[in-house]
């Protein structure tokens, strides 16, 4: 009886200490959440909302809104067109009338400088020759004797067995000898310069463009022969508008392509500028020089291509839209360290019609520029560029 009541009040005292023991826990795990659940408002409160205010969000750039500074070959061409046409270009014509003995050419045919192209009949012009020689001969010798007897004529006077009327004589026949013997000199220069034009000589090594007279046809004076050109320097002739013109001087470069040639460039160089416009229009002829040593250049070809008018090797070039101003001046948004910098610069010639401007001063080399004419950005704003085109 004793043992089993014992047993009773030994599961009753267990029984209410594992009821206290939980009390107890299940007090403190509440009394933990409690303090949590207090606290957690009030820090978010507090430090959430001031991180906001610190950190805003950076601007976000397209690749497409910035560009990275690299030097580069900036070139501006003024487009051309024209016929080729040979430099030296002349035509061979009679000095003199007479009936053509002998042409040693054709056309297409090659010349070397002093080949004898065309010979006239000569027997006229030299025997005209030898009758002017001899009347030269005759008056030197009346004239050697018109002196002599001056000479007598003289002596006779200073003896006094001479007139004055005699020595006056002397002295007017020996006057008109001279001048009669003059007279005849130019007459034989002139017969023998004729004979000379009877053989017409290549002026210069060149071809045989055309052909006008046959052996044993009749030739006036200055009647056309043939005619001679230089194809080793040809020269396009294009035409170039008034508002251009200006863009241009002597000695530029020319990049022409020539139909026929399968597409190959040519250059050449601006050799001449004419100083007023064609009458009716508002172009002016430009000569360009080109040099044709292995002859494939043919006159009448036509030609196709530029001028290149100005040029700069490892220019630094901006698009316009990036420049800016302000009260201090011209300056660029250069993105460095996540913000946008204000960056000073000095703007040079522009190109492509003023839609790029070269920069002397401000930029280098690996710099991120903004092009985009974005009115929002300010110096100092954070910025970042998307990944996403």
């Amino acid at each position: 009886m004793t043992s089993r009541w014992m047993k009773r009040l030994a599961v009753a005292a267990v029984a209410v200490g594992c009821a206290y023991a939980g009390a107890v826990y299940f007090g403190v795990v509440s009394s933990t959440s409690d303090a949590r659940t207090r606290q957690g408002p009030a820090e978010v409160a507090t430090v959430v909302p001031s991180q906001l205010a610190q950190l805003p969000l950076p601007l976000e750039l397209a690749p497409v809104e910035i560009t990275r500074v690299e030097p580069s070959s900036m070139v501006e061409h003024l487009r051309v067109s024209g016929e080729l046409r040979p430099v030296n270009r002349v035509v061979l014509k009679a000095k003199v009338g007479g009936t053509v003995n002998e042409v040693n050419v054709r056309a297409g045919q090659a010349v070397k400088a002093g080949d004898v192209l065309v010979r006239f009949e000569t027997n006229d012009l030299q025997s005209a020759l030898v009758q002017r020689e001899a009347n030269l001969e005759a008056s030197r010798a009346q004239s050697q004797l018109a002196r002599q007897t001056l000479e007598k004529t003289q002596e006779l006077s200073r003896r006094g067995f001479a007139t004055r009327a005699a020595l006056e004589k002397a002295q007017s026949d020996l006057a008109a000898a001279e001048a009669n013997a003059q007279a005849l000199a130019a007459q034989s220069d002139t017969a023998r310069t004729a004979l000379r034009d009877a053989e017409i000589i290549a002026p210069f090594d060149g071809m045989v463009a055309n052909r006008a007279i046959e052996p044993g046809a009749p030739a006036a004076a200055n009647a056309e022969l043939l005619t001679i050109v230089d194809t080793s320097i040809l020269e396009a002739e294009v035409l170039v508008s008034t508002r251009d013109i200006m863009k241009l001087e002597v000695g530029l470069r020319a990049e022409l392509k020539i139909d026929g040639l399968d597409g190959q460039t040519v250059t050449g160089i601006v050799d001449r500028i004419n100083p007023v416009a064609n009458e009716g229009s508002r172009f002016v002829p430009v000569h360009i020089r080109l040099e044709n040593p292995d002859g494939r250049l043919w006159g009448g070809m036509f030609a196709t291509g530029t001028i290149v008018v100005r040029e700069s090797k490892d220019a630094v070039v901006l698009p316009a839209t990036s420049l800016r101003e302000d009260g201090e001046g011209t300056f660029v948004f250069k993105l460095a360290d996540g913000r946008l910098k204000r960056q000073p610069v000095t703007t040079g010639a522009k190109w492509n019609g003023g839609n790029s401007v070269e920069i002397t001063d401000g930029v280098r080399d690996g710099d991120t520029i903004v092009v985009a004419p974005l009115s929002e950005l300010r110096p100092e704003m954070a910025a970042t560029v998307s990944e996403a085109g």
